[in-house]
Order: structure tokens, then sequence, then C-alpha cells
């Protein structure tokens, strides 16, 4: 009989399946991956950190800075720089730059056409026309410039 209750016991125990006990999964926040925060950290302000460009120094030195080299542009165009051919041009009135300009258009072509032995008598007449061309040109600068001023 008491064979027969221990078989009993153990035919009972080898039917009933035993699980296994697992271990919980962990959570992120506690692996080594974790690069984050804690909970309740960073509620508290992150300490002054000092910058110098935001300081007073540093803002005067670029001030002074500015100013300097806005002294130093105005003093080198003021009294410094000596006269350019750009200034010539700029101060020359139209009629001459325009004389000038086809002048020297009519010298190259009378150089090309020398050069190719074509005939430059009617390009040696148009250089003579420029003079004609250019006081005319003055004249009618001349009557714009009273229009604007009237």
């Amino acid at each position: 009989m008491l064979l027969r209750l221990c078989l009993r016991n153990v035919l009972a125990t080898r039917h009933i399946s035993v699980k296994p006990t697992k271990s919980p999964e962990p959570r992120f926040s506690e692996s080594a991956a974790f690069q984050g925060r804690k909970r309740g950290a960073g509620v508290a302000q992150t300490p002054y950190r000092f910058d110098y460009y935001t300081t007073d120094e540093f803002i005067n030195k670029k001030l002074l800075s500015a100013i300097g080299s806005l002294v130093v542009f105005i003093a080198y165009f003021a009294y410094l720089r000596q006269p350019s051919d750009l200034d010539e041009i700029w101060t020359a009135p139209p009629h001459v730059l325009t004389a000038n300009f086809q002048r020297k258009m009519l010298r190259e072509q009378i150089k090309q056409a020398e050069a190719k032995g074509q005939d430059t008598t009617l390009l040696r007449a148009e250089l003579d026309y420029v003079d004609v061309k250019e006081a005319a040109l003055q004249i009618q600068f001349q009557q714009q410039d009273r229009k604007k001023r009237a």
C-alpha cells in the first residue's frame, strides 16, 4: 500500500507541468546603453556658464574695432589715396569720354586695315569727324543739364 501511494504521487506529479520561473525583462533605462537622465534629474537649473563673447569687454572691443576700421577707410580714401585713371574717368564730362572712346576705336580699326593692306581714307575722315561730333555732344549735354536745373 505504501508502494501504491508513492506511485500515485509520482504519477500525479509527472502530469503536472512545472513552469520555469522567468526573470522579468530589464527596463531600457536600467541598461548600460541608457544615456539619458534619471527621473527628477535636471529639474534644477544648470549653473551659469561663463561666455567671453557675451561680456562687456568683448562688446567694447568689437565696437572699437568697427569704429577704427571705418576711420582708417575714410582716412585712406579721403586723404592718402593718389589720383588714378578711374578718378579722371569719373570726373570727365560725358562728351569727352565718348569722343575719346570713338577715337581709340577708329585708331585700332585703322591699324587693322593697314595690316591687311586695305584703304584707310574713310576711317581717317571719320576720325577727323569725331571732333565735330564731340562739339555737338558737348552742346547736347549742356542743354540736358540746363533742363535738369530748371
